[in-house]
């Protein structure tokens, strides 16, 4: 009884096919898992597995193309295909899309701009509809921004409604595991999980997305999710690693922008400083030396104060303050005031703003009716500064 005869020849011949059909297969296991597993490397390992594996199919078609038949041939030929185009090369233009949003992200200049236009930046890097961006405020999940392209959604309804449900960041929530990890997950549809485990589930109907962590300084202080709700396309491991690499580039884009703010408050800060430096030193070389006042009181005694028709407003302010005050009064202007007393407008401000807290007024006329006030007081016998200003 003669042996069955496969339809493509002998049975060796069957039966060889088949064992090269076997070994064929982990290698298409190994190609999906690297495309498209969430569970697959890490970013930082991705490109090298795609490349070892490219390797690997170009040795079998280089060595065996011979011993392979047309069939295995083709599919190890797709594979290869499938990893330089859907893998190595996906991965290179993902990268690049990432780097030119990040650099149009860096432009954006004050923190809150970037803030605001970090989600659509997202979009265009990964593209992704949908992208929320939230804080980490007190243990709990805080919508930030978010951006829906056409099609996807009301973006400033979708962020009411997220700004007023913050999610607690704690167990059985995906993102409390993900605090600990710190990498970038595709979270599939239909993957088992209920729907309070997935952060602002119920307010955006999540399917399958991705979500990653913000890291700065070592610790995560957001999270960006995204999904494809319009198109529908699936998100694969390239998409998964090209959002985790935006939000590294994220959280370096902000801290900078952040700490260029501290500094431009920090000199106006200085600035101040110098600016009452500079006050205080034209006072000193400026005011008028009385004998009566310079001259050292007996001991247990108080040194013998001025008196005149402005006492009490000497009481409150400087003699370069009486000075800006007394032009205020005729109506000059911080220009006009600093052309008369020969210093910079900025001290004049300084001043200005000095006498107004002084004398609890909220405006130049306002401190110039008081000041006026306290002048004609001052014939009572001095009772208005006697008590200070408010007097009475």
């Amino acid at each position: 009884m003669s042996a069955t005869r496969s339809p493509g020849g002998s049975p060796e011949r069957s039966a060889s096919a088949r064992a090269r059909a076997r070994a064929i297969a982990p290698l298409e296991e190994r190609v999906t898992a690297l495309l498209g597993d969430p569970a697959g490397p890490d970013a930082g390992t991705l490109t090298e597995d795609l490349t070892d594996l490219h390797h690997t199919l170009g040795a079998l078609l280089a060595g065996r193309l011979d011993a392979l038949g047309d069939a295995e041939a083709r599919e190890l030929h797709r594979l290869a295909g499938l990893l330089v185009e859907d893998g190595l090369v996906a991965r290179v233009r993902a990268l690049e899309r990432v780097q030119a949003s990040a650099d149009r992200l860096a432009e954006a200049g004050p923190v809150s701009e970037i803030v605001d236009r970090a989600p659509a930046a997202a979009c265009d890097a990964v593209g992704l509809d949908r992208v929320v961006l939230s804080r980490i405020d007190d243990g709990r999940l805080v919508a930030e921004a978010i951006h829906c392209r056409v099609g996807a959604g009301d973006a400033a309804a979708a962020l009411a409604a997220l700004q007023a449900a913050p999610v607690p960041l704690g167990y059985p929530l995906l993102e409390a595991e993900m605090l600990r990890r710190r990498r970038a997950l595709i979270v599939r549809e239909g993957d088992g999980a209920p729907s309070a485990r997935h952060a602002f589930a119920e307010i955006m109907s999540w399917g399958e997305h991705v979500a990653t962590p913000i890291v700065l300084e070592g610790r995560v202080i957001g999270f960006l999710h995204g999904d494809r709700v319009a198109s529908g396309t699936p998100l694969r491991a390239a998409d998964r690693d090209a959002l985790w690499r935006f939000a590294l580039a994220f959280g370096q884009v902000f801290e900078r922008a952040v700490l260029r703010r501290r500094l431009r408050i920090q000199r106006q800060e200085l600035r101040q400083v110098a600016s009452w430096a500079d006050a205080r030193t034209s006072e000193l070389s400026d005011g008028a030396i009385d004998l009566a006042v310079e001259r050292e009181a007996p001991a247990g005694e108080d040194p013998v104060r001025a008196q005149g028709p402005d006492s009490a407003l000497r009481d409150l302010l400087t003699r370069r303050e009486l000075d800006v005050l007394e032009h205020m009064v005729k109506g000059e202007t911080n220009a006009d005031i600093a052309r008369a007393l020969v210093v910079s407008e900025g001290t004049v401000k300084f001043h200005v703003k000095n006498i107004l807290r002084k004398l609890h007024a909220s405006n130049r006329a306002e401190a110039t009716s008081r000041y006026l006030h306290m002048s004609l007081r001052h014939g009572d016998g001095g009772e208005g500064a006697r008590r200070g200003w408010p007097g009475g």
